[in-house]
């Protein structure tokens, strides 16, 4: 499989940011994964779309998280927001076995999104074999902030285009709403308060302008307005020979 793959973690956006990204993507016509971290109205709107949009978890298994103590509880929340979810990223791309033997355990994930190999050409699915069942692994090929820590960051599609083999980027709203080629104005906004709580007048000052993961996002919009544009769960079922 050559294909782009779009996936968005939501790590708690702001509603306005949600639906900004949402509205370009039924635009376009484009279809995404979102991995969901929280409930909200613009989390809901994106149900509405089930030939579009995908929603699976993001569990944040990482000390002092808002969804909970334990893997189990944290699983748990994550479920009970998405829960015919069929994939998953962690947060902060936390992972262990420990952690994918309660998922399959626990839940009805078949896939996991948390392994990042950044620009690496022919990536594929993979089968990790686990009791009571296999979970498969999918690698990803890029990240909007991962991008600001290289000494050179490009911020366009024109490298990847020859690059062989499945592309999954992951994006964020909050990176794609501010723009950002720099998490130094991302961290400094976030000292106003709690992200989902934000307003867009609040946040207007810490808009980049010029090529960041805005205007990135946009082009790989583009791009995939020419192309059969996929879920995550559409990868799977291809992989499994099965109709997504």
């Amino acid at each position: 499989m050559d294909n782009f793959v779009l996936t968005l973690d939501l790590d708690w956006a702001a509603d306005f940011m949600i639906d900004a990204v949402a509205q370009m993507l039924l635009a376009a016509g484009v279809k995404a994964t979102f991995f969901v971290t929280h409930d909200s109205p613009a989390v809901r709107r994106l149900r509405e779309h089930p030939d579009l949009f995908e929603l699976g978890i993001h569990p944040n298994f990482l000390p002092n998280s808002s969804q909970g103590s334990t893997v189990a509880e944290i699983l748990d929340f994550c479920m009970a927001l998405v829960p015919d979810a069929t994939s998953m990223r962690s947060h902060a791309l936390v992972q262990s076995a420990h952690i994918w033997w309660e998922v399959v355990k626990r839940t009805p994930i078949q896939v996991d999104l948390s392994l990042l190999l950044p620009e690496m050409p022919h990536l594929q699915m993979i089968e990790l074999p686990l009791l009571p069942r296999p979970l498969l692994r999918l690698p990803y090929y890029w990240e909007d902030d991962v991008e600001t820590y290289r000494p050179h960051s490009v911020w366009t599609l024109d490298k990847h285009i020859t690059v062989s083999g499945l592309k999954i980027f992951d994006f964020h709203p909050v990176f794609i709403y501010l723009n950002t080629a720099d998490l130094a104005p991302y961290n400094d906004m976030k000292q106003i308060g709690h992200l989902a709580d934000l307003t867009p007048e609040q946040v207007a000052p810490f808009i980049h302008t010029g090529e960041g993961a805005g205007s990135m996002f946009r082009q790989f919009v583009e791009h995939l307005k020419t192309q059969e544009s996929l879920r995550v769960r559409d990868v799977v079922a291809a992989y499994q020979g099965i109709e997504a």
